[in-house]
């Protein structure tokens, strides 16, 4: 889906929403669940960081040092990121503490990263984190965009048809699996 740039003076344009992020206590649980009730699977679930990559995370502008349990999964063309915060200062914990679970992040990959993270940090929106993705290439960062959109933050990631990665995973990241099998 392509948000078109309808307004001349939008800090970001040409933006392709193409992942929702859900924030929870118990990755395996949820990723059961959406298999079971919907059909949804097999999902792609691993720690991050990766084993040899280094993240380049940051954490409100400071160097960040957390672990995730993550799971991915197409649906349609809208990727689902579901994360479980496992330790360290990140923004997932933060989430969780003030909000319990749910729904957390819609992302834009947008072909401009550099410009448009810019943009929104001259705009006066705080960049709570950021870093480098699990697709080669990948950068991203996440703003507070919590009272702009009610609740929800956005996160801007590089277009990857255009660093040469075409999307595809790093090597180091496991095939998706059912989550039965998990745990």
């Amino acid at each position: 889906m392509s948000i078109a740039d309808t307004d001349s003076a939008s800090l970001v344009s040409n933006a392709e929403l193409d992942q929702i992020g859900i924030v929870v206590h118990d990755l395996y649980s949820v990723t059961q669940e959406l298999t079971r009730l919907f059909g949804i699977g097999p999902f792609r679930i691993f720690e991050w960081p990766l084993e040899g990559v280094e993240p380049q995370a940051t954490y409100h502008g400071q160097p960040a040092d957390f672990r995730l349990l993550l799971a991915f999964v197409t649906v349609g063309k809208i990727q689902i990121e579901i994360v479980q915060p496992l330790e360290g200062q990140n923004i997932y914990s933060d989430f969780l503490r003030d909000h319990g679970p749910g729904l957390h992040h819609f992302r834009l990959s947008i072909p401009a990263f550099e410009q448009g993270v810019a943009a929104l940090m001259e705009a006066g929106i705080e960049k709570i984190a950021s870093g480098t993705g699990v697709h080669v290439g990948s950068k991203w960062a996440y703003f507070d965009t919590t009272q702009q959109l009610e609740g929800v933050v956005v996160e801007l990631r590089t277009r990857l048809e255009e660093v040469g990665g075409e999307g595809q995973w790093l090597q180091s990241v496991p095939p998706p699996s059912s989550p039965v099998n998990q745990k």
